[in-house]
């Protein structure tokens, strides 16, 4: 009997705790934004668009924290998006390099480090979009 109140407990514990409502937040944006292409989902530079314009450097801690998320969309916008946030993104990369367990998700992130040094790479606010590509992007909820 004892057994199951310390499992009841432990269950209502669990389920009273609430996840991080801005990573719930920038989860849907990148969900929203997901291409689809040969029954296959994955990122975009619409999904990019659209978590980079939802960001600020202040968010770096829960972009940090995407990189380890079981969905490797989200990995992927998450690494993309630390790319473009300049040298506090680079090193939020870099730590997560170092700590990180999973093999895929290391060679995501010094993937993302190595397109960082590329020469031809341009910021995603300066990538070439049409009105119509624009308007179709769907970010972060306005807020009143």
């Amino acid at each position: 009997m004892k057994r199951v109140a310390v499992v009841v407990g432990l269950v209502l514990l669990a389920g009273g705790a609430q996840a991080d409502p801005r990573y719930d937040e920038l989860k849907r944006v990148v969900n929203r934004n997901t291409g689809f292409a040969h029954m296959t989902r994955g990122v975009n530079m619409y999904t990019l668009i659209a978590l980079r314009s939802c960001v600020a450097a202040g968010d770096i801690p829960v972009l940090t924290e995407m990189l380890a998320d079981r969905d490797y969309v989200l990995q992927l916008a998450a690494a993309g998006v630390l790319v473009d946030l300049g040298a506090p993104g680079r090193a939020a990369l870099e730590r997560a390099a170092v700590g990180a367990t999973d093999a895929r998700a290391r060679m995501l992130i010094r993937d993302s480090l190595r397109e960082a040094d590329s020469p031809d790479r341009r910021p995603l606010a300066d990538y070439p979009l049409t009105e119509r590509e624009r308007k179709s992007i769907r970010g972060c909820p306005k807020t009143p």
